[in-house]
């Protein structure tokens, strides 16, 4: 049996509620370790929204600590850093690796975090590592990377539209993963990736999202609902866009009683009328949704990292329509755990099939199923080797 562990989660992100991807991903890390029977805190380096705090401190309890950064020098910084962000998305500019970090975390580690004397500390994202340098050599430190930055800006720009998030340069994405004892990467790409700048270990973590029951019966999908569930960001917004001109037609002109259902934080993107969809918000609990829906999609068009979104339908066992991007990562399970299309038409002609042949709807969602569970078991012990390797000398 493996020896409990008190490890510290560190993340700009929230893992309560569930609303992005990297939410979803920071969340099921905190029950998979949990449940691994693990002490598991949590330090939230931004200032939190107030109801979104509520649920956190409902969830972690003691264990919720939070870096709010109010003094007058911290809100300066702030302003500042923010002012350069903006800049470097609006002119696809690469920013140092450490443009995001408020140093005075770092003292919060020092002064009030350090002294819990944690086993092991999980840093999300290359542009937090430095704070791993406030903790003591006798940590384990591990950074999840959940995605690559290296010259990120390019995806956008080469699209044609404005940079999101973050982007850096190889030279200092490599200074971030060398402060690491151990780098996780999402998936295999991102580790080859990683492995190019660094000789620290580098393991593949993928999303944790535990699989529930095969999908449903064909009876049990009468309607002909295409589902989409995701937040804001712009890759979801111009994939749900380009399929809204490109695919959503032809499907319409062959299944009239078709709509594709948008769920989440995208649904700010479309609140104009569009015929044959429905933009349905946040919607609690999502699992029944993903049971009404007869096909679920991902019709993103470039990105990096792992969709976190098709693990999410293929743990609910539903039917997979993606794209060949939507699908990096999940190359296993191609063609039989879900459908890819490289174009417009086959898109919508897998979609027809789907909506049209419920029995292969209904099999594919079995089949999704069974993939999701061993791709779960892999992972999950995946997690588990991680947080107990052993600390470097």
């Amino acid at each position: 049996m493996n020896e409990m562990k008190r490890i510290l989660l560190v993340s700009p992100v929230r893992s309560h509620p569930s609303t992005t991807g990297a939410s979803a991903r920071i969340g099921q890390m905190a029950e998979s370790l949990s449940r691994m029977g693990h002490e598991v805190h949590f330090l939230h380096l931004q200032q939190p929204v107030w109801g979104a705090e509520r649920q956190m401190r409902r969830y972690w309890g003691a264990r919720y600590h939070v870096f709010r950064g109010l003094t007058p020098a911290s809100c300066v910084a702030r302003a500042r850093r923010k002012v350069v962000r903006i800049a470097a998305k609006t002119l696809h500019r690469n920013l140092p690796v450490d443009a995001y970090f408020d140093r005075r975390s770092g003292g919060y580690v020092r002064s009030r975090i350090a002294g819990l004397a944690f086993d092991v500390v999980i840093v999300s994202y290359v542009f937090y590592s430095k704070i791993l340098e406030s903790f003591p050599d006798s940590t384990l430190k591990i950074l999840d990377t959940h995605d690559v930055f290296s010259e990120r800006y390019r995806l956008y720009k080469d699209q044609g539209l404005r940079a999101e998030f973050f982007s850096t340069t190889r030279a200092e994405e490599r200074k971030a993963l060398e402060r690491a004892d151990l780098v996780l990467a999402i998936q295999d790409w991102d580790a080859a990736h990683f492995r190019s700048l660094t000789d620290k270990p580098v393991a593949v973590v993928g999303h944790l999202e535990p699989p529930g029951e095969p999908g449903g019966t064909p009876a049990a999908m009468p309607e002909a609902g295409i589902l989409f569930v995701g937040g804001p960001m712009a890759i979801n917004a111009h994939g749900v866009t380009w399929f809204t001109r490109e695919v959503l037609p032809r499907v319409l002109s062959r299944v009239p009683a078709a709509e594709l259902w948008l769920a989440g934080g995208i649904c700010s993107h479309f609140r104009r009328r569009i015929p044959g969809v429905r933009a349905l918000g946040f919607v609690e609990p999502i699992t029944d949704l993903y049971q009404r829906a007869s096909v679920v999609i991902n019709p993103q068009q470039f990105g990096t990292g792992l969709s976190i979104k098709c693990i999410e339908a293929l743990a609910h066992g539903r039917a997979l329509v993606t794209t060949v991007s939507g699908a990096r990562g999940l190359e296993d399970g191609e063609q039989h755990a879900f459908l890819s299309a490289r174009s417009p038409e086959e898109f919508a002609d897998l979609i027809v099939l789907l909506l049209q042949d419920r029995a292969r709807a209904a099999a594919l969602g079995r089949d999704a199923a069974a993939f999701a569970r061993r791709y779960h078991q892999k992972h999950l012990q995946a997690l588990t080797d991680a947080v107990n390797v052993a600390k470097p000398r």
